[in-house]
Formats: C-alpha cells, structure tokens, sequence
C-alpha cells in the first residue's frame, strides 16, 4: 500500500504545476440592478430619502393664453425610464387637477399637455415605482397653479381658484391608486428635438395601475393612531381608517367599482382644503396579472 501512494504521488509530482492546481469556476458577473428597478424596495425604501421632484415649467401662479401648455420636470436622486428593454418602468404621475394620473418616463424632455378648460387648474407631480407605488419621500412631491385664459378679478376669481387650489400649507391628501381611467379630455405628449408630439397617454390605464390597492402622497400632514386619518369608501361601505402611510390592498371583487377618499383630522374631522376628497371609478384587473406584494414593507 505504501509504494502504491509512493508510485502516485510521483506521478502527479511529473505533472506539470497548472495541471496540480484544480482550476476554479468563473462565476458569472452580477447583473447591476438599478435600486428604482428593484421590486424588493417599497415607496418609503431609505434609497430614496433624497428623491426629489420638481416642476421646470410652467411656473407657480403662471397665467397661459392658451390651452396647450409645455410641462418641464426636474428630478434628483431618482432615475425614471427604462435601463433595459420591456417591463414597468419608474415614472412620476403628473395629475392635472383631480383627474387620474398621466405617466411620465422620461424628465429629459419637455412634454406638450392639451386640453384644459379656461380657467384655474392645479397640477401636481408625484414620483413612483414602477408598479405605481409613490414614494414617499419629503420631495418627492410637487405642485403647482396656474391659469389658462384671461383671468378673473375680484370675488369671482377668488372663489375659483379657492375651488381648485389647494391651501399649500395646510394638509394635501394625493390620491395615486387606483388610478381609474384617464380623462378622455386630457392629452399628454411628449416634444421631440424637431418639436414633433410623439408619445401620447395609452388607454386603458398602464398595466397595474387598477390592481386593487389605494396609495397617496400627503402633504403638511402625518397619519396615525393619534394623527391624522385617512378615509377610504369603497362602493358606499366605509373601510377602517388608514393609520399608516403605506399601500392599502383591498379585497373586492373583479369589475368596476367606486373608490372616495379623504382626509381626516386626529378629531375626526374633514381637514377642509381643496381636491383633498377624490371621487374615481375603477375597474379591478384579472389575478392574472402579476406584480410585487403590498404587504411587506422595507
């Protein structure tokens, strides 16, 4: 036995020193993941503590002659669009006054909105992942108002513009999801180089944007057990109030369905500011479709 070990041990001395050395497997490189693509965050993920929002154009308070206005944005600390083909997308939801939100993907250019009425309007811009959730984070949050057409003067002004803006330093309840379907009067686009409007809104509504979940960004306000609320009637059936500031699934059955939502005070009371109660119809879509879980939260 001892010369048998002998005999081999000198035959893998005679060896050459690369072929004694058993070679490791490569693995393959890790593929980098965007953190605004990774399903695993939540809106009120820490990664995006930082992320901001803010609107280029138009202006606070801009008055604009015509119903077309051109819409800048300028976001920090969150990358939107694509980083690889197919699938979701991190997007920020502009909502032009109450009406459902708009999706874009792309800050870099400007973007062409038509279709508003003369008079006030308020448009607001909210950041979100790619399966709509918002996040929720200090500036992730935008708005502004403005006027299309002449505007009014005196009391008639007045009380038109207190209808459609909102106290910005009081409470401001946004309600995201369900999102419902867009507004057949609004067109969104996007303004090429060569100025050409490529892009419009798709309908029905993106892919997860009707699942049944509620989801909201507030403003000037903090939800809790001895906080403010957040009031959630779902087909005329009032549902427990909100006390965390976190997507809420809901269970009602596939098809069309009334969502009304609102803001409370730590009384109980309505915090009175305007479009702080959103009355929206929403189509639930088929399990089929798959997306992150709302239950976990990081």
């Amino acid at each position: 036995m001892k010369h048998a070990l002998l005999v081999v041990l000198a035959a893998l001395l005679a060896l050459p020193a690369e072929a004694r050395v058993r070679k490791k497997r490569k693995r393959p490189a890790a593929v980098a993941t965007r953190a605004e693509d990774d399903p695993r965050r939540r809106g009120s993920s820490p990664a995006f503590a930082r992320s901001s929002i803010a609107f280029v154009a138009p202006r606070d308070l801009a008055q604009l002659d015509d119903s077309a206005l051109e819409v800048r944005l300028q976001i920090k600390g969150y990358a939107i669009g694509a980083s690889k083909p197919g699938g979701p997308v991190p997007h920020a939801h502009l909502i032009v006054d109450n009406e459902p939100a708009l999706e874009i993907d792309d800050a870099a250019v400007p973007w062409a909105l038509g279709g508003l009425s003369p008079g006030p309007h308020i448009l607001r811009a909210v950041l979100c992942r790619p399966w709509h959730e918002v996040v929720k984070a200090p500036r992730a949050f935008a708005m502004v108002r403005l006027w299309i057409g002449p505007r009014l003067s005196g009391k008639a002004g007045r009380a038109a513009e207190a209808a459609v803006w909102p106290n910005p330093r009081r409470p401001i309840l946004t309600h995201v999801l369900p999102i419902g379907a867009p507004s057949k009067g609004l067109v969104l686009a996007r303004i090429e180089q060569d100025g050409a409007q490529a892009k419009e809104p798709d309908l029905p509504p993106p892919a997860g944007a009707n699942r049944a979940v509620v989801d909201f960004y507030l403003s000037n306000a903090r939800v809790g057990r001895r906080g403010d609320k957040v009031r959630i009637v779902l087909d005329r059936r009032e549902l427990p109030l909100v006390t965390e500031w976190k997507p809420q699934s809901l269970r009602p059955a596939h098809g069309t369905h009334r969502i009304v939502i609102d803001l409370l005070n730590r009384k109980g009371l309505r915090v009175t500011n305007a479009i702080n109660e959103t009355d929206r119809v929403f189509t639930v879509e088929s399990p089929q479709h798959k997306g992150p879980r709302f239950s976990d939260s990081r």
